[in-house]
């Protein structure tokens, strides 16, 4: 989570002082080249190692540029600060991706690659090591009348003997 931060943080300071050097002062700009620039590496592969604290980490980032770049005092809420441009919380944003990845490889276990990393995931889930089971916790936590629908069953692996 420390590479998070930090990625996040340098991302963004890239960001601010090339705004600087070239007086880029369009809060809209500003605000879209955060989107391409620093969204992009901050979320890089989320899908699977998404999970609420690293989200919380990456909310942090987002707030203080959205304060800055808006000129705002800190209690202003976020909620404000993001329909300034229409945009959502990074947790809807992050949590919906990991929802369509989950979709997708569930959907597409024709290839026996990825079937095989299906199963695997399965397995690990069991154990409560893996990014299916991220997405589980969260599906719990929001909508716990639709998770026995969206899951599989968990079956705990088959001992094979020699």
């Amino acid at each position: 989570m420390e590479h998070l931060v930090v990625v996040s943080r340098r991302s963004l300071f890239a960001l601010n002082c090339r705004c600087a050097e070239l007086h880029i002062t369009n809060v809209k700009l500003r605000y879209n080249l955060f989107n391409t620039l620093v969204h992009s590496t901050t979320s890089y592969d989320y899908e699977v190692w998404v999970d609420s604290k690293k989200i919380k980490v990456i909310q942090v980032v987002y707030r203080r540029f959205l304060r800055s770049l808006l000129e705002v005092q800190k209690t202003t809420s976020t909620s404000v600060m993001l329909a300034k441009f229409g945009k959502f919380p990074f947790e809807h944003f992050a949590w919906g991706q990991a929802l369509l990845y989950y979709n997708r490889v569930k959907m597409v276990t024709k290839n026996r690659i990825l079937e095989k990393a299906w199963e695997a995931q399965l397995t690990m889930l069991a154990a409560g090591k893996c990014w299916v089971g991220s997405v589980k916790k969260w599906l719990l936590k929001n909508q716990p009348q639709e998770v026995a629908s969206l899951m599989p069953p968990v079956q705990p692996p088959l001992e094979t003997t020699p």
